[in-house]
């Protein structure tokens, strides 16, 4: 029986920021709805301490303790993606990053082609709030991801700031990521509803980006929304020579590709690879259970419609048998 991806969320964000409070809400959002929710609660410590919390809400828990889940417990994420939707029927499953992982790690394993068909990546959520410039390195740069890779922004503990440094703070949220929709509050309080419902178009030309329900002042200047991942299956095997030329053209702002297909009267399953600042790399490779052909396009700021014209235009009839 093949299996519909279920929505996947990542709440990501500073350590400290209120992420399982915002968990809590969201769960008991979706438990209103009737859904089966499934959590992957990814902690540092080798003990969960949150898990029990949001296992009084969900439909079931699992851990993924003792590591951050973009490094040490990469594996695990799949892994538990795949129980969760095929052993426990979860029909929306949502992680909660550690404050020390690099959602944009989180967000190359989630798309991966076999666990892409059991889940497909539907919103980044960061929780944020403002932090001492005395951070170590690494919260420092996790931080700074979240904020780059959010769907979401949502902006915490804002009754705890004077408002200079809170209009500081929002400030250089909105300079790092033009393309979210950004929304301000306390104690992880807002419309549950209104933070899931889908995105306008990328096609529409009004404001995308909203400030506690409104349009963000400013933001008709900014680039349209675009999701930070795009998938693009491939109907037929591809042109390698136009596809050779088409990989030293990609723009800078897309940061990562990857994908499974054929050339064009080549037998051969190809992977690609390619990951800035690195070059791009196609293997050939036989795998037993071969995933659907499609390349995964993850970046901001660049025309996804443009590269996916050009990419299906390089599509060619598969060859038949004589």
């Amino acid at each position: 029986m093949t299996l519909t991806p279920v929505p996947f969320y990542i709440l990501c964000g500073s350590l400290g920021a209120g992420k399982t409070t915002l968990l809590m809400r969201l769960l008991e959002h979706w438990k209103a709805q009737d859904r089966r929710t499934g959590v992957l609660m990814n902690e540092a410590g080798s003990v969960s301490i949150d898990g029990p919390r949001a296992g009084t809400l969900a439909e079931q828990v699992m851990n993924l303790a003792g590591g951050c889940v973009c490094c040490d417990t990469k594996e695990d994420l799949s892994w538990g993606i795949a129980q969760l939707v095929r052993d426990y029927r979860s029909d929306v499953v949502i992680l909660e990053c550690s404050g020390l992982a690099d959602p944009a790690e989180v967000i190359d394993a989630v798309t991966d082609a076999y666990t892409a068909r059991l889940a497909s990546l539907e919103r980044v959520i960061a929780l944020l709030h403002p932090v001492s410039t005395e951070e170590s390195h690494s919260s420092a740069y996790v931080t700074t991801q979240a904020i780059r890779c959010a769907d979401e922004l949502v902006l915490n503990k804002r009754d705890l700031y004077v408002p200079g440094h809170w209009e500081r703070f929002r400030a250089g949220i909105l300079e790092q990521n033009p393309y979210a929709r950004l929304w301000e509050t306390s104690h992880a309080r807002l419309d549950v509803a209104g933070i899931l419902a889908p995105h306008p178009s990328t096609k529409r030309t009004a404001p995308t980006n909203v400030l506690l329900g409104k349009s963000r002042p400013g933001s008709s200047q900014r680039a349209v929304y675009h999701p930070i991942a795009t998938t693009i299956p491939l109907p037929g095997p591809l042109n390698r020579r136009r596809f050779l030329t088409w990989i030293n053209t990609l723009p800078k702002e897309l940061e990562r590709a990857k994908g499974y297909f054929r050339f064009a009267q080549e037998p051969e399953l190809q992977e690609f690879q390619s990951a800035l600042p690195g070059q791009a790399t196609i293997t050939s490779l036989t795998l037993l259970d071969e995933p659907e052909p499609a390349l995964v396009l993850i970046g901001r700021g660049y025309d996804v419609e443009r590269l996916r014209a050009e990419l299906l235009a390089m599509v060619e009839e598969p060859t038949r048998p004589g």
